[in-house]
């Protein structure tokens, strides 16, 4: 299991406004308002360049991806590979060569060895991205279904070859070089931008987790409330 670090900032502000909805910009919402048409009007639960999930009015019924970036498209072909030799013993594993040359579909055997064919998972490579992505449904996933899906996650790879958008989701504004160096001394460090308010960093098998919370309660309420959870808090500079 992996050790991790995990490190927690409240900004208290306030007179907020209330929140714009939920965007995008890997997968178009009518994409899967038309593709899925029966489980239409599809909604955006997250979204940002590294990750997004989509639900319906039916709750188990949502699709979503996630990207990693890797240090060279040989780490990323590596990642593939390795996934699936994990995942191969106690799953049902299928190519899928749209996410990449080692991409693939996975669905999990429960103990007994059956298998949720309403349940699917994805996993690919393009460039130096990773992406994994899932699909949930109400019934068996058809061959369809299974292909639309995976198209969708694949075309969000495209990310691969923008350095703009990989800049924005592998560069964390609050988290300090210097110091995550120290944290994570190996020589295998990522760092991974799910959304603003959020930030991933792991080496070496550790896992540096930084998430931003907006809070009007004031400081030392936010701090009592951090310390019941169990954390520890100290000051910052």
């Amino acid at each position: 299991m992996k050790a991790s670090l995990t490190l927690g900032v409240v900004l208290l502000l306030g007179g907020l406004s209330p929140a714009a909805a939920q965007k995008c910009p890997g997968i178009e919402l009518q994409m899967l308002d038309k593709g899925f048409s029966e489980f239409a009007p599809w909604r955006v639960l997250s979204g940002s360049a590294a990750e997004c999930s989509f639900m319906t009015k039916n709750t188990s019924v949502n699709l979503g991806f996630n990207h990693m970036v890797t240090k060279s498209p040989a780490d990323a072909v590596a990642a593939a590979s390795e996934m699936r030799q994990t995942v191969a013993p106690t799953s049902v594993v299928e190519p899928m060569l749209s996410l990449g040359e080692k991409g693939f579909t996975y669905q999990p055997k429960a103990p007994n060895g059956q298998v949720d064919r309403a349940s699917m998972f994805f996993y690919g490579h393009r460039g130096s991205v990773n992406v994994s992505g899932y699909l949930n449904l109400k019934d068996a996933i058809t061959p369809a279904q299974r292909e639309l899906a995976g198209n969708l996650i694949a075309s969000t790879l495209g990310i691969a070859s923008n350095p703009k958008a990989l800049a924005k989701v592998t560069n964390c504004r609050y988290l300090d070089p210097e110091i995550l160096r120290r944290l994570l001394p190996g020589d295998d460090l990522a760092i991974i931008v799910p959304d603003a308010n959020n930030c991933i960093a792991t080496a070496g098998g550790k896992v540096v987790t930084l998430a931003i919370a907006k809070d009007t309660r004031g400081g030392p309420a936010a701090e009592r409330s951090l310390k019941s959870g169990g954390c520890t808090v100290d000051a910052l500079p």
